[in-house]
């Protein structure tokens, strides 16, 4: 066997981690149900042979396609694979920004959750804050790349907020 995706199992994680990039492998395990050591043997094959590539996330390992996903491209899939995080970030492009209470009173998360995530972002450099009439805003770094990955892996989010925010960003 020398075609690295010549086994169907293969094939079959390959194609899910290129639809759904920032995967880690639970997600995958659920996805294409699989049992947990078939699944650790292919990916580890599939990222030996340089198809697949591995982004540590905390503790989380989450799976790209290397041909697919650029490296700056990977940081930010890997927020947006967080519900919140996305929530967060489709929020304040929205809004052009939104104060810490905005956050919490519009997502219904409590104080304690939004810093942690708010924290997490501006120290990834994906959000920053600014200063908007004597009020702290959070605002994303690069909405339209933010935007962009949205759109393009929308249907990998499977959320009501990410359809509607492609809609609206399709009216525009």
């Amino acid at each position: 066997m020398s075609e690295p995706l010549e086994l169907e199992n293969r094939r079959r994680i390959y194609s899910f981690v290129e639809k759904n990039p920032g995967v880690y492998m639970r997600e995958i395990q659920r996805g294409l149900g699989m049992s947990t050591g078939v699944l650790e043997y292919h990916l580890a094959y599939l990222v030996r042979k340089g198809l697949l590539s591995v982004y540590q996330d905390g503790r989380k390992k989450r799976y790209y396609s290397i041909r697919k996903v650029s490296a700056p491209d990977k940081r930010l899939l890997a927020i947006l694979r967080q519900r919140i995080c996305r929530w967060i970030l489709i929020f304040c492009i929205e809004k052009r920004g939104a104060s810490f209470s905005e956050l919490a009173k519009s997502l219904g998360i409590s104080k304690s959750t939004l810093s942690f995530h708010t924290s997490k972002m501006l120290r990834a450099g994906i959000l920053r804050e600014m200063e908007d009439a004597g009020e702290k805003k959070y605002v994303v770094d690069n909405p339209e790349k933010v935007s962009e990955l949205i759109i393009t892996y929308k249907e990998s989010f499977l959320d009501d907020l990410v359809d509607r925010f492609v809609e609206s960003f399709m009216e525009i």
